[in-house]
């Protein structure tokens, strides 16, 4: 049986840093969960992912896994064309605009390269947001509380 793969969204991470506390016992199960999915290669992300991480506690704690937020290679650049090519809203070309994650196209990429299930916090409410495209390249995507729940059984 092949393992599951997950790739996840910046918007995650920062939520389980902000949620999980990492500096919190109580929480250290969760995050040496998430530590061997990296070191087995079952939780990855996009390079252009680990960009976006701005908390200092929380991208002190990655530093070690970087290797697993993926290098662009050609066949990723080939499917942000296609991700892009229908979905070009995705991308914010207004640099003011704080909310705005340039990410998501590369970070759905990887997950069409990896065949991974996709975890982002964000809802499918909008079909410019990661879970509504992702479903239209046929990728399963959940949240945080959902990803937590089936990788702490």
């Amino acid at each position: 049986m092949d393992k599951i793969v997950y790739a996840i969204d910046a918007s995650s991470l920062i939520e389980a840093a902000k949620n999980y506390n990492l500096k919190l016992s109580v929480f250290k199960p969760i995050w040496d969960k998430l530590a061997e999915m990296f070191e087995e290669g079952t939780l990855i992300s996009s390079i252009e992912i680990f960009e976006e991480l701005k908390d200092d506690d929380l991208v002190e704690w990655i530093k070690p896994y970087k290797k697993c937020f993926i290098n662009l290679t050609q066949s990723i650049q080939q499917n942000v064309t296609e991700v892009l090519r229908e979905n070009s809203r995705l991308i914010n070309l207004k640099t003011n605009k704080k909310s705005s994650s340039n990410g998501d196209p590369f970070l759905i990429a990887t997950a069409i390269e990896h065949h991974a299930i996709v975890v982002t916090n964000e809802s499918m409410k909008s079909e410019i947001k990661i879970p509504a495209i992702c479903k239209k390249f046929d990728l399963e995507s959940m949240n945080l509380n959902q990803f937590i729940a089936e990788i702490m059984k």
